[in-house]
């Protein structure tokens, strides 16, 4: 398991299983419909709507794409299967939410539309009158994500189709992204309209979009997408958040093949790695923001290239290239049984996080481990080269993210025990924990090559591990 872990073809493999899950629920969505799929929770005409988008042959391809725009389908079977329970708990006289209403709630208070939620709520309406508003939103978004980023062949959408721009997608007030290909429609005189997009038409032909703003018409022009950066037999698309980004958009992309350029040397794996699972970058300029994706959009890093260096950002392209790696495994297979138990102490954000939060902390800050511990034999093979200061922090980060990741070794045990995690989950995270058994000689020797260059360095080791003891100590499991 160990080697499989920086596999191509293992990875492939991995991706593989998603497709085929995707494949599999599209072809029991157009299954339903054949067999008079009826719901009285979502609107008519939206059903109809839905019937005819499942059977387009463009999902008989799978996309990252596509994968959204089936979770947000999959969002909605979800809302209409808890509405229809609902309605055989009618004539209950409670004060307290139900089991159900209480899943409602988490599932729009955990949404894009978690706002507009606890608006209604604070008006006073019941939390079933509130989702019921709520929906003809995500219905709209369904077909409208599907319009613009996969179909482009209607000409008229009517009044009511609205697309909510994703910022994850590198969409903002200045500019959104469009299909797979990330074809650029700049919203020119339209911030206003921010973050719906009022759609009329879209003519790929005539590479334009025209919608309602401010009672009129505006006419959107369709333009290319940025060049991508060419990595050997993949692309990386840079798609800039906001106008700061645009404007640095080369300087980024100069950054980003510089560090994975280092990467590939100090660690071939983890170019290799890296290659799998990403393939575009959303640069976002946000204070208090290091990076983050969502498991519903493979492939797609949101990283903030204005606050960090060059070392840095080596470790933020692999971290969240981590995640893409974890959630393609969780997209199709069973790693951890889900609560909300905050039981495990999280050394990197010195809080209790639930089975969830430990499994992908470890599981990501690995990536972390293993970069820093190849820039360090890196630079003293002299592969690459660094200033006194950062080869300190390397070695810094290297023994941080080992003392830490070792901390959490034994919360394995314990959640596998208590089933939260699966014996794949198990598999998988001890498959790490044998790369990182290979490394003991060498925090040895590390922690003493501090030592003896930076007593500031060491000491800050000195307290983490202090920090680590007494934490174990304190947050027992039971």
């Amino acid at each position: 398991m160990k080697e499989q872990l920086f596999s191509r073809d293992f990875h492939r493999k991995l991706q593989k299983n998603v497709e085929l899950g995707f494949k599999d629920f599209i072809e029991d969505l157009r299954v339903d419909f054949q067999k008079g799929f009826e719901t009285d929770v979502v609107d008519p005409n939206f059903l109809d709507q839905l019937n005819d988008i499942v059977h387009d042959e463009a999902f008989d391809k799978f996309s990252p794409l596509k994968f959204y725009w089936l979770n947000l389908v999959d969002n909605l079977i979800y809302i209409i299967q808890l509405h229809e329970e609902l309605l055989l708990e009618e004539g209950i006289d409670t004060d307290e939410l139900t089991e159900l209403e209480d899943e409602l709630f988490n599932f729009w208070n955990e949404s894009e539309l978690s706002e507009s939620f606890l608006n209604f709520l604070n008006e006073g309406s019941p939390v079933i009158e509130v989702s019921e508003k709520l929906i003809p939103l995500l219905e709209n978004q369904i077909v409208s994500f599907y319009v613009v980023h996969m179909s482009l062949y209607r000409q008229e959408f009517g009044d009511a189709l609205v697309y909510q721009v994703v910022p994850e997608l590198g969409d903002s007030e200045r500019k959104i992204y469009i299909t797979d290909q990330h074809f650029a429609v700049t919203l020119k005189n339209t911030p206003e309209t921010y973050p719906a997009i009022p759609l009329a038409s879209i003519s790929p032909e005539e590479k334009k979009i025209v919608i309602e703003a401010n009672d009129k018409s505006v006419v959107l022009t369709i333009d290319a997408p940025p060049a991508p950066i060419e990595l050997e037999d993949v692309k990386l698309f840079v798609l800039p958040h906001c106008e700061a980004g645009d404007k640095k958009i080369e300087e980024f992309k100069k950054s980003i093949i510089k560090a994975l350029g280092n990467i590939k040397k100090a660690a071939p794996h983890l170019h290799t790695t890296f290659k799998s699972f990403t393939h575009t970058i959303v640069p976002v300029d946000e204070k208090g923001i290091v990076s983050y994706s969502m498991q519903s959009l493979p492939g797609y890093s949101c990283i903030n290239m204005f606050d960090r260096d060059s070392i840095d950002l080596m470790d933020d392209l692999l971290h969240e290239n981590g995640h893409h790696y974890l959630n393609t495994y969780l997209n199709h297979q069973d790693l951890i049984h889900e609560d909300d138990d905050k039981v495990y102490y999280s050394p990197w954000r010195k809080a209790l996080r639930p089975v969830r939060g430990i499994y992908h902390a470890v599981f990501t800050f690995f990536w972390a481990m293993e970069l820093f511990v190849n820039l360090n034999i890196a630079s003293e093979k002299k592969v690459l080269t660094f200033t006194k200061d950062e080869k300190v922090k390397i070695k810094t980060r290297f023994l941080e993210e080992y003392y830490m990741l070792e901390y959490c070794r034994p919360d394995f045990t314990h959640a596998f025990k208590n089933k939260r995690v699966t014996k794949e989950g198990l598999a998988l995270i001890n498959s790490t924990y044998e790369r990182i058994d290979a490394y003991k000689k060498t925090v040895e020797s590390v922690l003493a090559e501090l030592k003896a260059s930076d007593s500031e360095a060491s000491a800050k080791i000195s307290r983490l591990k202090k920090d680590l003891s007494e934490a174990r100590g304190h947050y027992k499991l039971v």
